[in-house]
Parts: structure tokens; sequence; C-alpha cells
């Protein structure tokens, strides 16, 4: 996956207007186990892409008759016959011998195109799907899931609930200091970013020296977590917070400059990066602010500067 495809993600994404939602819900296709007919009496054990029959001795029980008798499966009271079936397992073919089974990481439109090491396609609606190994938290207990990142072309992981790892409730986050799931990124009804970090709003911080919940951004692993930071502690070019705080981003408070601006991909995405200014107002004279931006090519965020 290049950086030019997730430009065509957000582009499609774009057109369609956020019409389309889809989370990948199917968790995972029926197998049908065939059986085997036998002799009366039989039992029958299925298992996934496997069946197994297994017939039970038979006895054939002396009826009344002479020596002369003929009928078939009779014989003389005296000379009893006992005849027994011995058991017979057959063995159907199983899926994972599908030749259109497909690795982790590759594209898939549902989970009939996953290979049977994991079975889960994650669909990214406008950009496709990915062979991963999770769709959700259940999946992975007693660890989390980490979406797939479309700039590398990298399906869902399971982990296990460390600091800035995927989740989808704070149960599935074991570090002590960063047990609360928050949500870093997000195109509504197209992909949501949530991880385990320190907070998910200022008011989670209860440090009072440290009492801005801010976002530090991994662009290129599609990933990164919430911190409380300090006031004025955040360089230029690095992630902040656009919650509004009384009109103004509350990632002002924490960016060193004391300018927090939106950087847009598409239009879809948004996220808040440290610069000069917010406005060519904030700008020397004669001089104009420029926006702030997400380079995917560098991975990286890039701030507003005034020229």
């Amino acid at each position: 996956m290049t950086c030019t495809n997730l430009r065509f993600f957000f582009a499609s994404a774009l057109a369609l207007s956020l019409t389309t939602v889809a989370c990948g819900d199917d968790r995972g296709d029926s197998a049908t186990a065939s059986e085997s007919a036998t002799t009366a009496p039989t039992t029958t054990e299925a298992t996934m892409g496997d069946s197994t029959t297994t017939n039970t001795p038979t006895t054939t029980e002396p009826t009344a008759g002479t020596a002369g008798d003929s009928e078939t499966g009779t014989t003389s009271p005296e000379n009893p016959t006992t005849t027994t079936t011995t058991a017979t397992t057959v063995t159907t073919g199983s899926l994972c011998n599908d030749p259109e089974d497909q690795p982790i990481n590759s594209p898939c439109t549902d989970n009939t195109g996953c290979g049977c090491d994991t079975e889960k396609c994650f669909v990214v609606p406008a950009l496709g799907g990915f062979c991963g190994e999770c769709l959700g938290d259940a999946d992975c207990a007693p660890g989390g899931c980490s979406v797939p990142n479309p700039i590398a072309g990298v399906g869902a992981t399971c982990n296990m609930g460390g600091p800035g790892e995927g989740c989808e409730t704070n149960a599935v986050c074991v570090d002590a200091d960063n047990g609360i799931c928050g949500t870093l990124l997000e195109v509504p009804g197209i992909i949501k970013v949530a991880t385990c970090g320190q907070c998910t709003v200022n008011a989670d911080c209860a440090d009072p020296a440290l009492p801005n919940c801010t976002p530090t951004y991994d662009v290129p692993n599609f990933k990164g977590k919430l911190d409380c930071v300090a006031d004025g502690s955040v360089p230029n070019n690095l992630g902040c917070s656009l919650e509004d705080d009384g009109g103004n981003p509350a990632g002002n408070k924490a960016c060193m400059s004391g300018f927090c601006g939106e950087a847009s991909v598409m239009g879809l995405l948004k996220l808040g990066v440290c610069g000069e200014c917010n406005s060519d107002a904030d700008c020397p004279m004669g001089q104009m602010c420029s926006d702030p931006a997400v380079d995917l090519d560098m991975g990286a965020l890039v701030g507003s500067v005034c020229m």
C-alpha cells in the first residue's frame, strides 16, 4: 500500500459523502461437514472442514429354522453367526486447501477471501479490506485489536493492550498509566483509530502540572496515543488537540508557540499540529500564515509558518 493509494482512499471517501459505513462485521464463514452413509446403526461426528463416520458393530441374530434353510442371514439355531462391520473413517477436503485463500495483509472483500490463518477481513469503506487477525477486541482476548494501517497496507493485528495499542474499551488496556481507550484519529463513517493512553479529554488529567490531553501521532504506523502534558511543552510540527476550549483549540495551551492549527487530508482526516501561527494576524506585517499539513510521503506533520 502506497501513499498514493491512501490519497485515493480519502478521495473516494469524499466522493461517497461518507454515506457508506462498513465494519467488516462478518466474523467467519460456516464450514459444511460431509456425512458418509453407512449401515445402520451409525454415529456421525462433524468437525470444521472434515467429516468422520463411524460404524458400530452389527450382530445378526439367529432365527429358527432347519439346516436346510436358505434364507440370507439365517443359520440353524445350533450354529449362530455374528457379523461385525469394522469402523470406517472418511475424510473430505479441508477448507484450508482452498487455492483462493489469502495470507495476512492480502486485499479482500469479505471473510471468504482470507486464509485459514485468519478468516478475518477488516473492510474499510472506499478503500477495501485487508486480511488480518481480528475485527474487534473480542477476537484478541485478553488484548485489543489494532485497526488496519492503510498507509503501509497492513491488516488488523491483535495486541496485548499496551500503551498506544488499539482498543475498543478500557478493559483491554493493561498498563496502569495508560488505561484509557481514547479516539486518536477518525474519519466519521469510514475508520476510527482508538488506542490505550492516559486520557480522552483534559478532565482525565488529574495532575495539575499536566492539564492538557494531547495526541502524540505515529503517522507511518497509523497509531499514537493521548497523553497528559504541561502547558507550553509541545514543539512545532507535533500533535495537539483541536477540542474547543472556550472558543479556542485546547492545543494552544500545550504548544510552545501557543498555536495549534488544523491539518486536513482531503478534508476528511483532521489533525491538530503545533505551528507558528493560526492566521495572518499572528504573523509580522506583510507575512502570511501557511496551512498546517500532513506529509504522507514522509509520514510527518508540518506545522504552520509565517512566510
